[in-house]
């Protein structure tokens, strides 16, 4: 599969029964439906984001990009709870692409908001 960032190889991988991919060249993660979300929810799931944040960053200023899986283009969307990032998503496989760093972060907070979560409900 080829990255659609920088379009080099990207290698399949798996962590803890889930599949991913990620791009050789720049780092960033490709999940195809619902893969990031089986992901966020095992604690160290962000420890598969290797890539260098600076390089995802750059990159992350490439939004004409079209879906490794389907060719079409790619729709720029905001996670709602954390609108800093910016990820691409494939309207038609519902694919995900996190740039390098990206999902780190994304891990992170989403792990700090569901214990922020418990402690809300408790009281």
């Amino acid at each position: 599969m080829e990255c659609p960032k920088c379009k080099n190889e990207m290698k399949p991988n798996q962590y803890k029964g889930v599949d991913y991919d990620q791009c050789k060249a720049c780092g960033g993660l490709w999940f195809d439906a619902l893969e990031a979300e089986e992901l966020v929810e095992i604690k160290d799931a962000a420890q598969i984001d290797t890539g260098d944040a600076k390089v995802g960053s750059k990159m992350n200023k490439k939004w004409e990009v079209k879906c490794p899986k389907c060719s079409i283009p790619m729709l720029p969307v905001h996670d709602v709870e954390q609108p800093h990032i910016q990820l691409e998503s494939c309207a038609s496989c519902h694919g995900t692409f996190f740039d390098a760093g990206e999902f780190k972060d994304f891990c992170k907070e989403t792990f700090m908001d569901r214990v922020k979560d418990r402690f809300t409900k408790k009281r």
